[in-house]
């Protein structure tokens, strides 16, 4: 059970709907935009329906003042500071460092998010961390709670005493083709079984697909409270979003239509008409709560969305075109409008094997895994190697000629090849993810290159025929890099069990359902 507070009394209590809000800090330690949000906070607090405050974390890519340095504010209006956990701009010892500064400052409400790519700043473009993607960032705040953290292979002895944290994750329900919303629900399991605790959706107006969210957990079996989010846009950010300038945000032109006649009629209050209705039609759908949030907005706008939202009928035609702002030709995982249990997922077309994996496969069997006589002669090889300077040297340079030819490979000295269907994460992925794909691709491409397609939608368009996405969900979750291996054979290593397939075994053999 998450630390108790506030906010996760409500949150996981079956008959109450949470409402969070979420703060955006900018740049700077003060000034008048500062100033607005902390009276935000204080008229919610005095008025009691807003459970939590998110406060982001470098949203954007762009840099701005830490979540922490208004959380202690916020507390003191009475409401629970949700402290967005971005991971772009921390190696694994600033994360564990921050969960120990936030712990001691009893911050337990976290929002744990992979980040958006850093955008130019001073001197340029900031160097991107990534060291950690959100699945590991989950896996080593549970390791922390139940004591089986582990500084070295094979120690699972804790050097403190346990951390406990109210774990969110984020998962975007409406990418619009099969291949990005396959992978978003994949590694959404994922997050899940790594250890979140509750979950926030990215900004969407296609009821269809926030149906869908609540339906691909229930079929999944998994029962752990949806906020569904909740944008209320002026027009020139809703444009700004149909643009596609803001990552993994695609916006209904539909919608935006809609706000250009309302402008021209002078009707004001119809967005925030709007999110009352949205409410609740989501409320309707099952969701645990809604994550509000806009841009030029007052707590009396908000205060306005949330009366009207109580007020307001039952909602009869989901699909109203009052709420319902679906993406045009968006690919669905049920064919069925809103499905219900006796709706069976839509067959997925991952793609197929190409020519070259049949190859890269054999010889991974041959020389890797599983263990037969090939792999045991070549294992003797390479340990042979690993006993003098020399011959790893020869060993190494041999493999850095081969992977590089093959597949443009980093030498990161832990190789994931065979799990991303033998293209490279480190030379693919401006992020490195090992877990699956972030949130910011938009139409297949990335979200830093828009020239390329997702790293981990050519993985989708890679994997055999026949495969579900129950399948991807369920994969065994890939550990953080040891970068002491940076620029080391990693033939050598798979074989002395220094990398993370040596890992997986121990932590198999110690705590069997992590993999």
């Amino acid at each position: 059970m998450p630390t108790q507070n506030k906010f996760t009394r409500s949150l996981y209590d079956p008959d109450e709907f949470t409402i969070t809000y979420e703060l955006v800090p900018g740049q700077g330690s003060g000034g008048r935009g500062l100033e607005r949000l902390l009276a935000f906070a204080r008229a919610a607090g005095e008025d009691g329906r807003i459970k939590a405050l998110s406060i982001t974390d470098n949203p954007g890519g762009h840099p701005a003042l830490a979540p922490i340095a208004i959380g202690s504010e916020v507390r003191k209006t009475g409401i629970e500071p949700l402290l967005h956990f971005s991971l772009k701009d921390k190696n694994r010892n600033q994360v564990e460092s921050h969960l120990f500064h936030y712990h001691r400052q009893r911050f337990t409400n976290l929002l744990v998010l992979g980040g958006d790519f850093p955008k130019l700043s001073y001197y340029g473009q900031a160097k991107p961390v990534f060291d950690l993607d959100s699945v590991q960032a989950l896996q080593l705040m549970r390791d922390m709670e139940e004591g089986t953290y582990n500084r070295k292979a094979g120690s699972r002895r804790a050097p403190f005493e346990p951390l406990f944290f109210n774990r969110g994750c984020v998962v975007s329900p409406f990418k619009t083709t099969e291949s990005e919303q396959v992978w978003q629900y994949a590694k959404l399991l994922a997050k899940i079984r790594a250890g979140a605790h509750f979950v926030v959706t990215q900004v969407g107006y296609d009821i269809r697909k926030f149906a869908e969210l609540i339906h691909v957990l229930r079929d999944n079996g998994v029962r752990v409270p949806v906020l569904a989010n909740v944008f209320i846009p002026s027009l020139a950010v809703a444009r700004h979003m149909a643009a596609g300038r803001v990552p993994g945000i695609i916006f209904p032109d539909s919608l935006v239509s809609r706000m250009e006649e309302e402008k021209q009629t002078g009707d004001t209050q119809a967005r925030l008409l709007r999110a009352a209705r949205l409410i609740r039609t989501l409320r309707g759908l099952g969701f645990a709560g809604v994550h509000l949030g806009g841009n030029d907005l007052t707590f009396s706008d908000v205060a306005y969305v949330l009366d009207t939202a109580s007020s307001l009928d039952t909602v009869t035609d989901i699909l109203d075109d009052q709420v319902h702002f679906p993406v045009k030709q968006s690919w669905y995982y049920y064919r069925d409008a809103l499905p219900d249990k006796s709706v069976r997922p839509t067959p997925l077309f991952p793609g197929k094997r190409h020519r070259d994996q049949y190859i890269h496969a054999l010889f991974h069997t041959l020389l890797f895994a599983p263990a037969n006589l090939t792999s045991r002669l070549f294992g003797r090889l390479c340990r042979f190697c690993d006993r003098t300077r020399i011959r790893t040297a020869i060993m190494r340079s041999i493999e850095t000629w081969i992977k590089t030819l093959l597949f443009y490979c980093r030498m990161c000295g832990d190789c994931t090849l065979a799990e991303s269907t033998y293209i490279c994460p480190q030379a693919g992925c401006p992020k490195k993810l090992l877990n699956g794909p972030c949130g910011g691709s938009r139409n297949m491409t990335c979200e830093v290159y828009p020239d390329r397609y997702c790293f981990w939608v050519r993985v989708y368009n890679r994997l055999p025929p026949g495969c579900t996405m129950e399948e991807l969900g369920s994969r065994p979750l890939s550990p953080p890099k040891n970068w002491a291996l940076d620029k080391t054979s990693s033939w050598i290593n798979f074989h002395t069990g220094r990398d993370h397939h040596g890992l997986q075994e121990i932590s198999s053999k110690k705590r069997p359902d992590t993999q």
